[in-house]
C-alpha cells in the first residue's frame, strides 16, 4: 500500500486518532505513562493473544506500531468508522481507499471480538465474585496477615472484606451498664426464690404441718412452674416485645410472695411458690434475650453476666436474712424485691431488633441511639440489623418446628438443650437447695447455716470474678476450669462420704472437708457452667429461630432442675450420698467433652457473625436479588 508522506493533515488526524482511541482504552498516552501506570494499564481486563494488524501503513512507522498497539488489547469500543473518512478525504489513489477499507474492516473485527471477550471476562468475574461472597458468608471473620506480620481479623459486608472494628470509635456505655442493671434486678427475684427454701423450711416445719414429701414439693414446685414460664416466654417476648414482657413478670411475683408471707396453710405456699415459678421461668429466657440484643460485643460478655452474679445475690440475701428471719418475714422481703425492678424496667427501652422484626425502624433507631449515646454514629449497626432481618424474612412462612429441626438451625438448638442439661446435671440446684441438709449428714464441724452463708458468698463473689475474665479468657475455657474443678471436688466429697458411711473410719478431724470441696465447687460453677449457658442461650440462637428455641432451651432447664431437685432425696436412697456425688462427678466429665467438641467459642462477635458460623453462611439479600434478575433476563 502507497501512502502520501507529504500529506501533513492526513497523517495527523490519523495520529489524533490514535492516541484519541489509546485514552479511551484507559489512562494517559502510551509514552506519557508512568513505571506504575503503565502496569496497571496493562493489568486491566484479560489478557489475549496479540492480533497482527494486516495493514501495510508503510509511509509511517509511527502509525504501524501504534495500529499493532491496538490490536493487541481487548477492550477496542470506540467508533472506528471514522478512520475511513479521514483518510478518504486526504488520499487521492483508489489503493489508498482500498488499503484503509481493509483496515477498518480489520479493526471492526477486532471490536466484535474484544466485546465477546469482554463480555466473557465479565461473566467470568461475576461467578469469581459469587464463590468469593459465598466463601465470606460461610466464614464470617477471615483472619489475614498484615505486613507486619500481625494477624488482622476482617469481616465481609456488601460483598466488601473490611477491617473488624467495634460499631463506636468509643464505646458509651453509662446506657448499656444501665440496661444490663435493671433486667439483673430481675435476677435478684429468682436468685431469692431459689436460696428460700434452704433456710425457710426449718421454720416453716415449726408454723405448719408439713410433711417430708410436702417439703419436697416446696423446694420442687419452683422449678416446675418455671418449665411453664419457660414455655409460655418464647411466643410472649415474640408478641410482647422483650421490654414488656420482663416488667409483667414483677406483678405475679409480688402476688407470690404476699401469698407465701401470709400463709395459713400449706397450700397457699404451693400457689405462691407456682406463682414464683412461672415468672422465673419467663425472664429466665427473657433476660438473656434481652441483654444478647442490647449490649455491643466488646462488653457483651461482662454485663451479660450482670444477671448471674445478681442472682447469685439474691441467693446470699435468701441465705443471710433466712438466719435472722423466719419463713413469713422472709416472704416479706422478697416482695418487695419487685418494686425496684418495676420503676428501673420502666426507664430502659426495648431492644432495636424486636423494633426491627415488627417494621418499627424508627423506634429501633431511637432505642439503638439510646443505648450507644447520642453523639454516636449509628448507621453502620442499623445496617447490620435491618440486613439480617431481611435476610431472616426470606425464610418466614415456614413452621416453627420445622425451622427448629431444619439441618440450618437444629446445631445451635442442640449446643444450647446441651448446655442447659449439663448445667443442671452437675448437681448445683441440689447443692443450692439442700445445702444445710447436705452439711449436715457429713457431720461437718461447723454449723450448717452458716455453711450455707459461706456458699451463698462464694457463689456472689465468684460471678464477679468471671465476669472481669471471660472476655479475656473466652466462654470455652471458663467451661473447661469449671468443669475440672467441679470434676475434682466431687470426686473429692464423694471419698469423704464412702469413707465416713462405708468404711466407718472416723472422719471428725476432716469436717473441714465438705465445706472446703463445696467451696470449690461452686466457685467453678459460678464462673463457667452457672452464667454461661444463659449467656449463649442469646448469643448463638439465630434470630429467626430465638424466641421459639430459647423458649424450648429454657423449659428443658427448668425440667431438668425439677427432676434433679425433685428425686435428690430418692437417689440418695437408692445409691447413697457418695454414689449420688460421684454420679454427679461422672455426668461433669461428659459434659466437659461436650464443650471440647461442640460448644464454639462466642468472645468479640456480633450476633450476626456468630448466627452465620453455626447456620454455614446465607447468602447476602443484593445477591440473591441480583440473581434473580439474571435469572429473570435470561
Amino acid at each position: 500500500m502507497s501512502f502520501n508522506k507529504n500529506n501533513p493533515n492526513a497523517v495527523g488526524k490519523i495520529m489524533g486518532y490514535l492516541k484519541q482511541l489509546s485514552t479511551e482504552m484507559g489512562g494517559p498516552e502510551p509514552g506519557r505513562r508512568g513505571p506504575d501506570e503503565e502496569r496497571l494499564y496493562r493489568s486491566r481486563g484479560p489478557k489475549y493473544a496479540r492480533v497482527p494488524s494486516r495493514a501495510t501503513l508503510s509511509a509511517s512507522t509511527t502509525c504501524t506500531s501504534l495500529a499493532e498497539s491496538c490490536g493487541s488489547q481487548g477492550t477496542l469500543v470506540p467508533n472506528y468508522a471514522a478512520i475511513p473518512e479521514i483518510v478518504s478525504t486526504e488520499s487521492s489513489s483508489e489503493d489508498e481507499q482500498d488499503s484503509f477499507e481493509k483496515t477498518r474492516r480489520h479493526f471492526q473485527q477486532l471490536r466484535q471480538i474484544s466485546l465477546g471477550n469482554e463480555f466473557k471476562y465479565k461473566m467470568e468475574m461475576e461467578i469469581k465474585s459469587a464463590k468469593e461472597e459465598n466463601l465470606r458468608n460461610s466464614v464470617p471473620f477471615v483472619k489475614q496477615l498484615s505486613t507486619d506480620s500481625k494477624v488482622k481479623t476482617d469481616y465481609a459486608i456488601n460483598g466488601d472484606t473490611q477491617p473488624y472494628a467495634p460499631t463506636t470509635q468509643k464505646l458509651f456505655l453509662w446506657t448499656q451498664i444501665f440496661a444490663a442493671f435493671a433486667v439483673s434486678m430481675g435476677s435478684l427475684m429468682v436468685g431469692f426464690s431459689t436460696g428460700y427454701t434452704s433456710p425457710a423450711l426449718p421454720s416453716m416445719n415449726e408454723t405448719l404441718t408439713i410433711t417430708e414429701e410436702e417439703n419436697s414439693w416446696i423446694g420442687g414446685l419452683m422449678p416446675l412452674a418455671a418449665l411453664v414460664g419457660g414455655i409460655a416466654g418464647g411466643p410472649l417476648i415474640e408478641y410482647l416485645g422483650r421490654k414488656v414482657t420482663i416488667m409483667c413478670t414483677a406483678i405475679p411475683f409480688f402476688i407470690g410472695w404476699m401469698l407465701i408471707a401470709n400463709a395459713v396453710n400449706v397450700a397457699m405456699v404451693f400457689v405462691g411458690r407456682a406463682l414464683g415459678g412461672i415468672c422465673v421461668g419467663v425472664v429466665s429466657l427473657a433476660f438473656p434475650v434481652y441483654v444478647g440484643e442490647t449490649i455491643q460485643p466488646e462488653v457483651r460478655g461482662a454485663l451479660g453476666l450482670l444477671p448471674t452474679a445478681f442472682g447469685n445475690t439474691g441467693i446470699l440475701l435468701a441465705y443471710f436474712a433466712g438466719t435472722y428471719l423466719n419463713w413469713s418475714n422472709l416472704a416479706f422481703l422478697g416482695a418487695a424485691l419487685p418494686i425496684p425492678f418495676f420503676l428501673l424496667m420502666i426507664l430502659t427501652p426495648e431492644t432495636p431488633r424486636w423494633y426491627i422484626t415488627k417494621g418499627r425502624v424508627e423506634d429501633a433507631k431511637k432505642a439503638l441511639q439510646w443505648l450507644r449515646g447520642r453523639n454516636i454514629n449509628i448507621e453502620k449497626e442499623m445496617g447490620e440489623l435491618t440486613r439480617s432481618q431481611a435476610e431472616a424474612d426470606l425464610s418466614a412462612g415456614t413452621n416453627a418446628l420445622r425451622q427448629l429441626l431444619s439441618r440450618k438451625y437444629l446445631p445451635a438448638v442442640l449446643i444450647s438443650l446441651g448446655l442447659m442439661l449439663f448445667q443442671q446435671l452437675s448437681g448445683i440446684n441440689a447443692v443450692i437447695f439442700y445445702a444445710a441438709k447436705i452439711f449436715k449428714m457429713a457431720g461437718s464441724t461447723v454449723d450448717e447455716n452458716l455453711c450455707s452463708v459461706i456458699i451463698g458468698i462464694v457463689n456472689f463473689i465468684s460471678t464477679f470474678i468471671a465476669t472481669s475474665i471471660i472476655d479475656r479468657l473466652g466462654r470455652k475455657m471458663l467451661l473447661y476450669i469449671s468443669s475440672i474443678s467441679m470434676i475434682i471436688t466431687l470426686v473429692a466429697l464423694g471419698s469423704y462420704f464412702y469413707i465416713r458411711e462405708v468404711v466407718k473410719s472416723d472422719v471428725s478431724s476432716y469436717g473441714w472437708l465438705p465445706l472446703a470441696c463445696l467451696v470449690i465447687y461452686v466457685l467453678g460453677f459460678s464462673i463457667g457452667f452457672g452464667p454461661i449457658p444463659w449467656l449463649m442461650l442469646g448469643e448463638i440462637l439465630p434470630s429467626r429461630i430465638r424466641g421459639t428455641a430459647a423458649s424450648l432451651a429454657t423449659g428443658f432447664n427448668w425440667t431438668c432442675t425439677f427432676i434433679v431437685t425433685k428425686s435428690f432425696d430418692n437417689v440418695i436412697a437408692m445409691i447413697n450420698m457418695y454414689g449420688t456425688v460421684w454420679l454427679f462427678a461422672v455426668l461433669c466429665v461428659i459434659g466437659l467433652l461436650f464443650v471440647i467438641f461442640f460448644v464454639p467459642e462466642t468472645r468479640g462477635k456480633s450476633l450476626e457473625e456468630i448466627e452465620k458460623k453455626l447456620t454455614g453462611g446465607s447468602r447476602r439479600v443484593h445477591t440473591i436479588s441480583r440473581n434473580k434478575s439474571i435469572q429473570n433476563g435470561c
